[in-house]
């Protein structure tokens, strides 16, 4: 059986592990605040990709219905809905309403169609696409410009930790009130499209703490091992 403070050792170890394997991912949080960094926006082509303004958040729903908070940016069309790396769908109004909230999703006859093309999110969280097809009348090809609706964010009150659930999914504290809104609202800053948010976990800082780590647990295995020696020791003077 594993001693006790070496399993705690070994937690420690995995833990930092998980830090730096998050370090590049988009919008990650760290397991510990002391690797923790600024958000900066980095560059990527994907025109469904885009960088979260400082202390806002996109709002995802869970499989279980819950709201989760993410600054995971790196969004994608899948069967038509707006959703985020692992799959969560993205939360936003839809046009014309900035009270319902609920996920964004193509018009489904235009899917079926293959008229879909162009999907693009502006720096205002609206997320539209062109429509393509033929006019039956002239037989001309024509395409014309469809707002799907606006992506929403969420905000914290100041001086609120957040409750991380995983790598890329946050919550408020219980009895928290978040206040919603829209990109370039006034209240929020606008998205910067084509970008991404690069993490909050400092890379160098995570190395160094895991290094730590490894040391605190290599000195405990030596001194277990070495008070084991002193016990063999100790047995064999007895016989």
């Amino acid at each position: 059986m594993i001693d006790a403070a070496l399993a705690s050792a070994l937690e420690r170890i995995e833990s930092r592990d998980a830090d730096v394997r998050n370090a590049y991912r988009a919008g990650a949080f760290p397991l510990h605040d002391d690797v923790g960094r600024a958000a900066a926006p980095v560059a990527s082509a994907d025109p469904l990709s885009v960088a979260v303004p400082d202390a806002g958040y996109v709002l995802t729903q869970e499989k279980n219905g819950a709201l989760a908070y993410s600054r995971d940016g790196a969004f994608g069309l899948v069967g038509g809905e707006l959703q985020t790396a692992d799959g969560a769908p993205v939360l936003g109004f839809a046009l014309g309403s900035r009270t319902a909230l609920a996920p964004l999703r193509v018009d489904p006859y235009d899917l079926a169609l293959g008229r879909v093309a162009e999907a693009k999110i502006d720096a205002d969280g609206t997320l539209a696409y062109r429509r393509s097809g033929v006019d039956p009348r002239s037989g001309r090809r024509r395409s014309e410009r469809v707002i799907v609706g606006r992506i929403a964010l969420a905000r914290f009150p100041a001086g609120t930790h957040p409750v991380r659930l995983d790598a890329t999914h946050v919550r408020p504290p219980a009895g928290i009130d978040v206040k919603l809104g829209v990109p370039a609202d006034g209240t929020f800053g606008p998205l910067v499209p084509h970008a991404r948010d690069i993490g909050r976990i400092d890379l160098m800082a995570g190395l160094a703490k895991m290094q730590e780590a490894y040391v605190q647990f290599e000195a405990l295995r030596a001194a277990h091992h070495g008070q084991g020696e002193t016990e063999k020791t100790a047995m064999d003077l007895l016989k």
